[in-house]
């Protein structure tokens, strides 16, 4: 299994063998920003692999299609350490940067999160 911290929102996530970074989170009770649910139509799960970019699994035809997309809409040439959530593997430990991924209420793991939460 494989751990994938996600930040700024500092959160670690486990992560099986052929599972995509959205399926794990959203198991995991997170909410990742989406428009299509998975089907690589809108990157809004587009991420930026901070550290351990070697772990990534292979780009895709549809991934890397959608990826060109984004940077022609961007005005880029290359979306460089781009991913889209729905889409990645990982076969190993890595850092990814994605603003809007939040743990939901009640689906925390570390019991000094729900007290945070419970003493708020």
């Amino acid at each position: 299994m494989a751990k994938v911290r996600i930040e700024p929102a500092g959160i670690d996530l486990d992560i099986r063998a052929g599972q995509t970074v959205f399926d794990a989170a959203i198991s995991a009770g997170m909410t990742w920003p989406t428009i299509c649910y998975g089907q690589a139509r809108c990157t809004a799960c587009a991420l930026r692999v901070v550290d351990g970019r070697q772990n990534a699994g292979p780009i895709e035809a549809q991934e890397r299609d959608a990826l060109k997309q984004m940077a022609a809409r961007r005005r880029r040439n290359t979306m460089r350490d781009t991913r889209l959530a729905c889409r990645m593997t990982v076969s190993g430990d890595l850092t990814v940067e994605k603003p809007g991924v939040a743990q939901q209420a009640g689906s925390f793991d570390r019991p000094e999160q729900r007290r945070s939460i419970q003493e708020s």
